[in-house]
């Protein structure tokens, strides 16, 4: 069996034999984020370069900022693909990443080689400072299939275990803990927050602490990590447990300091714009935002001023020795927001704050059906918890004129990619 070491030191020698292209990616990600160096002289090139070979772009040759471009999004990427395309890359393989259409709207990005070699540097980066390195073993939990199973020599190069979660009963819920027990070479876990509450309550009613795992880091992705569940996967795996903040159009936007709750914006790859949730003007620090991209390397379908559908607070200045923008909170997407019955708009981060004390439950989530009336699914919370509670909690935060029903059931279903919406938006009030 290959050694971390060994597999570390394959990789980077399989990289300098091509002339080091990702070291030298994650040298310069690492000096910009140390030093808070500014990427302007990326961004002047980078629109530029879209000017010249987007057609959707050939309108903005005379530009003088940034900000002369659109606000684009998913929708406008979809409509007008073709536009978006360069013409640059005739006759060079490009690489497709798809999204899994959790927000509704579902497509594809082309990168170009030199944009996943970024990509793969993104993650090496930040994966260092969450305490993970190239070549360590790690499980990876998510729904796993035919379109995202990585085949059996990548994951022996890559170290990496591929755990489904296609259901979290018990038996499942065991098969992991084995796994993490018996594989004492296994240092990181990556995986999403609604796999790791059910495991976390797992494994605290056998009692297993530290002394059982060898784990150095654990990464929570694609969903909003709550704070609850940081510390108790800290306490019980006695390691750095991060939250990461991505998307699969882009790469690494940005990550949680290991020792504070602030997310670190990745600014060597990305000029990051936060603009008020209904108009194309800039929110002020503290102020709920939304969150807007400009990608810097991917040259083969440039996104500009790209609209991500995220909620986000940005920080005035990190608390930490990071020199680079911070952000408070990463809220979620805009879709996943509810109204009360006055339709004031609420961050779902409200309705998983509420729900911190049940700690008993297995599963919840939280459903607006329409203009004043909500469900909440729960599982586990039968001979645990009376309904009266949360009908009487969700009330104090919704209206007491809320219509509030609460659902018992075995299992809420996750989403095809393993994600797990815990709060659900079926209405949006009339403009």
């Amino acid at each position: 069996m290959l050694t971390a070491r060994v597999r570390n030191w394959g990789f980077w020698a399989s990289d300098l034999l091509q002339g080091s292209p990702i070291r030298k990616h994650c040298a310069d990600i690492e000096t910009r984020l140390d030093s808070g160096m500014p990427s302007a002289d990326r961004l002047e090139e980078l629109l530029r370069y879209a000017v010249e070979h987007a057609a959707f772009y050939a309108d903005y040759q005379n530009f003088t900022s940034l900000q002369d471009f659109p606000v684009i999004n998913k929708v406008t990427i979809k409509t007008q693909y073709d536009a978006f395309r360069s013409t640059g890359f005739s006759g060079i393989r490009l690489h497709t990443m798809r999204t899994s259409g959790s927000t509704g709207t579902p497509f594809a990005i082309l990168q170009d080689p030199d944009k996943r070699r970024r990509v793969l540097a993104e993650m090496i980066c930040f994966g260092r400072r969450a305490g993970y390195q190239v070549g360590d073993r790690y499980v990876f939990t998510r729904v796993w299939n035919e379109h995202n199973r990585k085949s059996g020599l990548v994951a022996f190069r890559e170290n990496a275990v591929m755990f489904d979660i296609s259901s979290l009963d018990e038996e499942r819920m065991e098969s992991l803990r084995a796994l993490l027990h018996r594989g004492r070479d296994i240092q990181c876990l990556l995986g999403y927050p609604s796999t790791f509450g059910p495991l976390i309550r797992y494994l605290e009613e056998r009692g297993d602490g530290p002394e059982a795992f060898s784990l150095r880091s654990i990464i929570s992705i694609s969903e909003r990590l709550p704070q609850d569940t940081r510390e108790a996967l800290r306490s019980r795996f006695g390691c750095s447990v991060v939250s990461r903040y991505s998307n699969q159009e882009n790469g690494v936007l940005a990550q949680q300091c290991p020792d504070e709750d602030e997310f670190h914006l990745n600014t060597a790859s990305y000029v990051f714009e936060f603009l008020k949730l209904d108009e194309d003007l800039p929110a002020d620090p503290g102020e709920q935002a939304r969150m807007v991209i400009t990608d810097l390397f991917n040259r083969a379908m440039p996104l500009i001023r790209y609209d991500t559908g995220d909620v986000v607070v940005r920080q005035s200045s990190p608390s930490c020795g990071w020199r680079t923008e911070t952000l408070s909170e990463v809220e979620g997407r805009r879709l996943d927001f509810i109204y009360d019955t006055q339709d004031r708009l609420l961050s779902p981060v409200v309705v998983c704050n509420h729900f911190w004390p049940f700690t008993r439950l297995k599963q919840f989530q939280f459903v607006q059906e329409a203009k004043g009336q909500y469900q909440i699914i729960l599982n586990g919370a039968i001979g645990q918890y009376e309904d009266a509670p949360f009908v009487e909690l969700a009330k104090g935060f919704l209206g007491t004129d809320a219509s509030v029903s609460v659902v018992h059931v075995d299992q809420i279903p996750q989403l095809a990619s393993g994600k797990f919406m815990v709060v659900v938006s079926r209405y949006r009030p009339a403009p």
